[in-house]
């Protein structure tokens, strides 16, 4: 394994890890897919409410290519067709029955996986509903079939705060690891890029064959996919790279192997506000309330993913189709008296505008932190915050000003085509201007792919 060191960024120590123990969960009663999670599809419904669907049957399908579909992950009837302003679709709920009965499509044996066709594979992850767990750089859409792509990576390694452990969840599946590595290196005439931490201990990571294995140490963002791709094989005007998740690998290979959809999805419940921090083996699409075991409590703010990009579903919402962890974290609001006044030893900061900053931390010592901002919006001043958090070869301010001032083909000089709004996380999250650059990246983004 080659190691890739990462200088710039910063890891937010928050209490709430989960601990590395795996708990199966029985099927929640409802399950849902959000066509929001999906970058780049117009999504429109293929059921109504009240029909019967197995595991894998289309529930949405695209309206510019009807071939890409995003299918149920149990089987059931249709329960709710949810839209919201404009008539926006923004959820389709199944009812489970508790039988998983599911749609069967071609098994192949690993003879006849090798002789397969590029072709063949993406007809098979089209048919079967995986395809929208490849997406592409540029823009973080969902992948498109037809384009030709130069590298293919994969996300073994996570560096968000309370983020799961990858290399963990693999560890006893080799053989379904490598048959989708295998599966994968089809669909590129380039190479297959896994991505993992240098302390990793599966075999499915360190002995995986046929592929290019890297280990990404440093702080946060170094288990980005940006970064990743910035390192071993940076996106230039026109290139095209493909990337999934470590466990959407597996998800690929039971296809294959199989012959049926496979919905489990491991996810990891973090944060200070559980007290039950664990991995919960379940389905895609399953409702926040089924994972909790805790009272709701209002003080509480529910995140589907980190608290750098995850989601506030709140307390009734969904788990997304990407995320593996679900963040509990305490909302804030209180205010402090003289505040401003208080020499801030026990406050967090990446910067010295508190006391704490000269205590010298712990490895193992724990922060507290909630949703409040401490300050408010204000003017952004030019200074060196902001390319200290980003390991991108970019000019982080200067990318900013120009998406906000509507240059795009200077934003496009600048690197915009190589990031998206989570490698700004940690710029939003230091920002005395309390500024949402992330915001920025993804307008910039959505206003570049628009033009074409």
């Amino acid at each position: 394994m080659k190691i890739i060191k990462i200088q710039k960024g910063r890891d937010i120590p928050l209490k709430g890890a989960a601990e590395e123990k795996i708990v199966s969960l029985p099927l929640p009663q409802t399950v849902a897919v959000q066509p929001p999670d999906f970058h780049g599809l117009r999504l429109r419904p293929v059921v109504r409410i009240k029909d019967k669907v197995l595991v894998g049957s289309p529930l949405l399908e695209d309206k510019t290519d009807s071939r890409i579909k995003v299918v149920s992950p149990v089987s059931g009837i249709v329960s709710e067709i949810y839209r919201g302003e404009k008539r926006a679709l923004l959820r389709v709920a199944v009812q489970c029955d508790g039988q998983q009965k599911a749609l069967r499509f071609s098994r192949y044996s690993l003879k006849d996986i090798s002789a397969l066709s590029s072709k063949n594979i993406i007809g098979q992850l089209l048919a079967g509903g995986l395809w929208p767990f490849l997406r592409q750089r540029p823009f973080a859409r969902t992948a498109r079939p037809e384009d030709c792509v130069k590298a293919v990576f994969v996300q073994a390694h996570i560096t968000e705060p309370l983020a799961p452990n990858l290399d963990f969840l693999l560890q006893g599946k080799e053989e379904a690891f490598q048959l989708g590595l295998d599966i994968l290196k089809k669909l590129t005439s380039g190479k297959v890029f896994v991505c993992c931490s240098p302390q990793a201990r599966s075999q499915a990571l360190t002995e995986a064959k046929g592929v290019e294995v890297f280990g990404f140490s440093g702080p946060h963002p170094a288990g980005n996919v940006s970064t990743h791709i910035h390192c071993l094989d940076p996106v230039r005007k026109g290139d095209v790279v493909w990337y999934l998740g470590a466990e959407d690998v597996l998800r690929i290979a039971d296809m294959f192997s199989q012959g049926q959809f496979n919905p489990q999805r491991t996810v990891a419940v973090t944060g200070e506000g559980a007290s039950t921090r664990l991995y919960y083996q379940t389905v895609l699409g399953v409702p926040l309330r089924h994972l909790l075991m805790d009272p709701f409590l209002d003080e509480q703010r529910f995140l589907s993913g980190s608290v750098l990009r995850g989601t506030d579903v709140g307390p009734d919402g969904y788990v997304c189709f990407y995320d593996q962890q679900i963040t509990l974290l305490p909302r804030g609001g209180k205010r402090e008296f003289m505040g401003w006044l208080h020499p801030g030893w026990n406050k967090y900061s990446f910067s010295r505008t508190f006391l704490s900053s000269l205590q010298k931390r712990h490895p193992e010592r724990h922060v507290s932190l909630d949703t409040d901002y401490h300050g408010g919006h204000r003017a952004i001043v030019l200074n060196h915050i902001y390319d200290d958090y980003v390991p991108l070869d970019i000019l982080p301010y200067f990318l900013v000003r120009a998406i906000l001032s509507g240059d795009l083909e200077e934003a496009e000089r600048l690197g915009l085509l190589e990031c998206v709004e989570e490698d700004f996380a940690l710029c939003s999250f230091a920002c005395p201007s309390k500024f949402d650059v992330g915001g920025v990246i993804r307008r910039g983004l959505r206003m570049l792919e628009e033009e074409g």
